[in-house]
């Protein structure tokens, strides 16, 4: 918990520019938009199976941000050195103009999400025939927007939506990473069809309020946060993982960098072992000192930076 208050601290003061991606390739041309990814490789010898591979989807509310933001380039770098192909896709921003959001504009954050999760798909797909990695083993993570990504694509792909039909035959996910992360569900709670999602390990704070740590839903239409998919998961007996952060708000979306030894963990136990774990934790730290930013709501996020 100091490692990450401190992280956040820091990060404040500095975004200095770090390591550079090995290599970056266009993986699809969509709506004009070239859509590149960026290659960090490990440096030691691959295993027969082939390397695992972790995929990152940047955040920014689907209107802002970018695959090599300083802060996290760092912690790519480290992750490759532990033996992971890291790569950090672009998608496309669907809600870039957007003036406000609200259940109202379901229909519009569901677009955008679309967006984003055929991306995420289409380089999955790119993916799955280069750079030897083990396509068993293929897990995708995110921030805010990314992790909405992240989740929402697994979500979509065990529920048979058109959208999945971009991935290989029979593909499966290894795992997801959320970093403050919710799914769209049109049909009430969050179900899997086939009872069978990648084991998924959440951060999330509990004072969210820009991806609510809760839900936002109406009628049998929901965007539900951590705190409301989890109860799936431990109802249908789904490997997962939990850490809710208490008295944190949206910086949790940024925490990447201090949680690769929960990665590696999680790679060796959840995915790896394919141990059935689901655990749940709560940190807490009385000294947390709020970031301004954190308790941003999404009225304030679209309003201002839209608005530019």
């Amino acid at each position: 918990m100091k490692k990450i208050l401190a992280f956040f601290c820091v990060m404040a003061f500095s975004l200095a520019v770090f390591a550079q991606a090995d290599f970056t390739e266009e993986f699809a041309v969509k709506d004009t938009n070239h859509l590149l990814l960026d290659v960090y490789m490990p440096t030691i010898n691959p295993p027969d199976t082939g390397f695992p591979c972790f995929v990152y989807v940047f955040g920014g509310g689907f209107i802002g941000g970018r695959r090599d933001e300083p802060m996290m380039v760092k912690a790519f770098e480290k992750i490759a050195e532990r033996g992971y192909v890291v790569v950090a896709i672009d998608y496309r921003l669907g809600l870039k103009g957007v003036k406000s959001m609200g259940i109202s504009m379901v229909n519009t954050l569901e677009y955008a999400i679309r967006l984003a999760v055929e991306d995420l798909y289409s380089a999955t797909s790119y993916l799955c025939s280069r750079f030897h990695i083990n396509t068993k083993e293929i897990m995708i993570s995110g921030g805010s927007a990314g992790a909405i990504t992240a989740l929402q694509a697994d979500y979509w792909l065990h529920n048979q939506h058109e959208t999945a039909k971009l991935l290989p035959a029979n593909f499966r996910y290894a795992a997801v990473i959320s970093y403050a992360g919710a799914i769209l569900s049109r049909n009430g709670k969050v179900k899997y069809a086939d009872g069978n999602p990648a084991p998924t390990l959440f951060y999330h704070g509990t004072e969210d309020r820009l991806v609510n740590y809760n839900q936002t839903a109406f009628a049998n239409i929901g965007f539900f946060g951590s705190n409301k998919i989890v109860p799936q998961f431990e109802k249908f007996g789904y490997p997962y993982w939990f850490r809710r952060l208490k008295n944190y708000g949206h910086e949790v979306a940024v925490g990447l960098p201090y949680t690769l030894d929960e990665i590696d963990e999680f790679y060796r136990d959840w995915v790896k072992a394919k141990h059935k774990y689901q655990v749940e934790e709560t940190w807490y730290n009385p000294d947390y000192v709020p970031i301004k930013w954190g308790r941003t709501k999404p009225s304030g996020l679209y309003n201002k930076k839209n608005s530019k």
